[in-house]
């Protein structure tokens, strides 16, 4: 156990995080022998819009650490995205991701990447669940998926509580701007171990077309964005009983009833115009960690250790085939 993180490293973890990597890898490559190589999980973008986070006055001592130290405003970029490996249409049940940059972060940052080194990471997921509950759970899972339709039918067999969640995370949604996001997996914040989530303003009253085209979401966005900007509320849920809220197992859900998210900043998406092929090929190069971060953001668990690995791995593997400086 790792200090007040509560985390438990096992002896075999190293094994499958190095597994998952390779096999990750060696499918990016294998599916992408020439052209533009993609990212291994969310690489389908709705759009990089620029906003703008405002950390609140007068939290409470407990949330007053890093990021959240003094209410201020940092400069922001959120890509917006579908998770699935394969670029499909919108209209597909997916999860949706939110990939938040806050830029100008002083102080030394978990990530020694230079182009990281002003920036703070949050990734969130439309899910309050990660879909498996350790690295070698989802390592198994993607060595199913990638295996025959034996190993498949085995894996899901053995591990029905996947099979559950995929069932609900993947929804078909009318607007990435009106989803709640989670971070589903936990972090400290000074010594103790909390998630996030960002809730947007306005209430949802938009419905899917009747007809959508492959790329609705995308379209969904622009026509709001080129009216007003858009508004979510940074809440931060903190853990209250550690054998109810583990923090290694990252497919058990934070009872909100026992602990509720509690708001600490504004995320304003501005309005703007960014369908624009600049901006597209920026949001394709740009990477985002949730090890991008302050070491009192530290990520925990055995799915983000994974993460430390696998992200940098991909991200140096894409540039370099892309043609982009390290």
């Amino acid at each position: 156990m790792t200090g007040s993180s509560q985390e438990v490293v096992t002896t075999f973890e190293e094994g499958y995080i190095n597994d998952l990597f390779e096999r990750l890898k060696t499918q990016l490559i294998d599916e992408h022998p020439d052209g533009l190589m993609p990212r291994d999980a969310h690489p389908k973008m709705h759009g990089l819009v620029r906003a703008e986070f405002t950390v609140h006055d007068n939290l409470p001592p407990h949330y007053r650490i890093g990021i959240f130290a003094m209410p201020a405003t940092y400069t922001a970029w959120v890509r917006f995205s579908n998770a699935n490996s394969a670029a499909q249409p919108d209209a597909k049940r997916d999860i949706r991701g939110m990939a938040i940059k806050l830029e100008g972060v002083p102080g030394d940052k978990l990530s020694d990447e230079p182009d990281c080194a002003q920036n703070q990471d949050f990734l969130l997921i439309s899910t309050d669940t990660f879909l498996c509950d350790n690295v070698q759970t989802f390592d198994g899972m993607v060595r199913a998926i990638q295996g025959s339709l034996w190993d498949k039918l085995r894996f899901f067999a053995c591990n029905p509580g996947v099979v559950w969640r995929l069932i609900c995370a993947f929804k078909v949604f009318a607007n990435p701007l009106a989803i709640r996001y989670f971070s589903s997996t936990p972090y400290l914040l000074g010594d103790h171990p909390v998630k996030y989530c960002a809730t947007p303003v306005a209430a949802n009253t938009q419905a899917v077309p009747a007809h959508p085209g492959d790329n609705f979401l995308r379209e969904a966005m622009v026509a709001q964005l080129a009216k007003q900007p858009a508004e979510f509320v940074f809440g931060i849920q903190r853990q209250s009983d550690p054998r109810s809220m583990p923090v290694e197992n990252a497919a058990k859900r934070w009872d909100e009833a026992a602990s509720p998210f509690e708001a600490v900043a504004t995320l304003r998406i501005l309005a703007q115009e960014f369908d624009t092929s600049e901006r597209n090929r920026q949001g394709e190069d740009m990477r985002f960690s949730p090890w991008h971060c302050l070491p009192v953001h530290r990520p925990l668990g055995s799915i983000n250790r994974a993460r430390r690995v696998v992200y940098h791995g991909i991200s140096q593997l894409r540039r370099r085939v892309n043609g982009v400086s390290l």
